[in-house]
């Protein structure tokens, strides 16, 4: 299995799937601020790390990817 890197950026569409939502009810999210995202040229970008964190999954993944040897990355918005 890949480990995707916390700073690895998707589209609200690719968000949606691995939210296993559909993309109003992501787009939904996005627009309450419920999950984190940036929106330069009008189209959102959304980070792995605020996926796992809507999910509440954060600190698991990051140990995850820290025990698997990455970087280490404390300073992720």
């Amino acid at each position: 299995m890949d480990l995707t890197a916390p700073d690895e950026v998707f589209t609200s569409k690719e968000a949606a799937e691995f939210l296993n939502k559909s993309c109003r009810q992501t787009q939904r999210l996005l627009s309450n601020g419920k999950l984190a995202a940036t929106r330069p040229n009008g189209r959102w970008v959304i980070s792995a790390i605020s996926l796992w964190r809507y999910l509440g999954i954060a600190d698991d993944m990051m140990r995850l990817w820290e025990r698997r040897g990455y970087a280490n990355y404390d300073e992720l918005p």
